[in-house]
């Protein structure tokens, strides 16, 4: 006798295949094993958490790359206020000559000092960094670009110091940034070569199931033309 409850029985296991091949075709096709809330919360919950914590990372490490290209810009300040007072030193030098006309001198101090304090006012807020270059006084002159050379220095090696840290600290964020991208990707996205092999074999299940079914629908009208 052909029972009833095998036809029920095939129909369950098909609904089982199809829902599990629909499952991993889905997964197959997003690059994600996790899809919705039903294929598993906690793994979901988790997985939303470090997104949201890697794109915090992410941010930070771009936020200190940036602060380290402000620093860059005033790297080149503050090179081109030394190479300005070394400059002006030189010509505090030259006026000690005899031989040389302070009138020249003076003029190209003067200019130099308009072009300090133009950058000075950028990259320190300070409009009047130098001043009294006189191209009279030598010793004055030299030890005001002394003085100014001291301040710069401090400043550059300060800045140097600040452009290492923030870039260890963009390092750092994206060191966390890629092991929290990597446990993300271990919970969330597909494997594809388990994921494909389960297909596969859900295929010839459902394949399976077809066939069965078949056989049992035959075996029943052939049971019933007897019993007609």
């Amino acid at each position: 006798m052909i029972s009833i409850n095998q036809s029920t029985t095939s129909f369950s296991f098909m609904e089982r295949a199809q829902k599990e091949r629909d499952e991993k075709t889905e997964q197959l096709s997003s690059g994600l094993k996790i899809n919705k809330a039903s294929d598993d919360a906690a793994g979901l919950q988790i997985a939303n958490r470090l997104s949201s914590q890697i794109s915090g990372l992410s941010q930070l490490a771009d936020n200190a790359r940036d602060q380290v290209n402000l620093n860059n810009v005033a790297d080149a300040q503050y090179s081109s206020i030394t190479q300005s007072l070394q400059r002006a030193n030189e010509l505090s030098i030259q006026s000690g000559s005899p031989l040389s006309g302070n009138g020249p001198i003076q003029g190209e101090l003067d200019q130099l000092t308009g072009e300090i304090n133009a950058i000075a006012e950028q990259a320190l807020g300070q409009s009047n960094f130098i001043a009294g270059l006189d191209a009279g006084d030598p010793a004055a002159t030299q030890a005001a670009i002394e003085q100014a050379l001291s301040a710069i220095g401090e400043q550059a090696t300060s800045n140097g110091a600040d452009s290492n840290a923030l870039a260890s600290e963009a390092n750092t964020y994206q060191v966390t940034r890629d092991n929290s991208s990597a446990s993300r990707s271990r919970i969330q996205d597909t494997d594809y070569a388990s994921a494909t092999s389960e297909q596969q074999k859900n295929d010839l299940l459902l394949q399976a199931a077809l066939i069965t079914q078949r056989n049992d629908q035959d075996r029943k009208g052939l049971l019933i033309n007897q019993l007609v």
